[in-house]
């Protein structure tokens, strides 16, 4: 559009110089020389033909405006689309980032929970170890107390530390 509004403007400025450079006098009729040939037109012709000169600059002169107005808007609607596009982009890393976030919180309470697990399951192990052993020595001792009865009624002496 713009290129067509130029070319109009040129068009009815060559135009007119070419009827102002054309017109002598108003009462004969008007010889123009135009690419080789004469043109003869009376005065009411050249003001007919000098309006719809004007009227075509005028129309050209739009178009020029219109095409720069739009080449504009489509200039600042390009900017704000890729603004709006830049803006989603940080919203969806921004999501994303918070996503990795929760699921990095989610993985560390599971983590801190499977520990708590593992060391609540060894100091049952280490309970149940303590206990164990705790057994073990009693029934060792009882052991050594029934062997040591024992050995005492086979001898006929009691045993160290009992009174009969």
């Amino acid at each position: 559009m713009v290129i067509l509004g130029v070319v109009l403007v040129l068009v009815a400025l060559v135009a007119g110089i070419l009827l102002f450079i054309g017109t002598g006098s108003l009462t004969d009729t008007v010889d123009i020389q135009v690419l080789g040939g004469t043109l003869s037109l009376p005065p009411l012709a050249l003001l007919v033909t000098g309006m719809v000169i004007i009227t075509v600059f005028w129309f050209g002169w739009f178009l020029l405006r219109v095409g720069t107005k739009r080449g504009h808007r489509r200039r600042v609607e390009a900017k704000e689309s890729a603004r709006e596009a830049e803006e989603r982009r940080l919203a969806e890393e921004a999501r994303m980032k918070e996503e990795v976030a929760a699921r990095e919180r989610q993985l560390e309470d599971e983590r801190r929970r499977h520990e708590e697990r593992e060391a609540e399951l060894r100091r049952e192990a280490e309970t149940r170890v303590a206990e164990q052993h705790t057994a073990t020595e009693t029934a060792r001792r009882r052991a050594e107390v029934a062997e040591a009865r024992t050995e005492t009624r086979t001898d006929g002496e009691p045993p160290v530390g009992t009174t009969r």
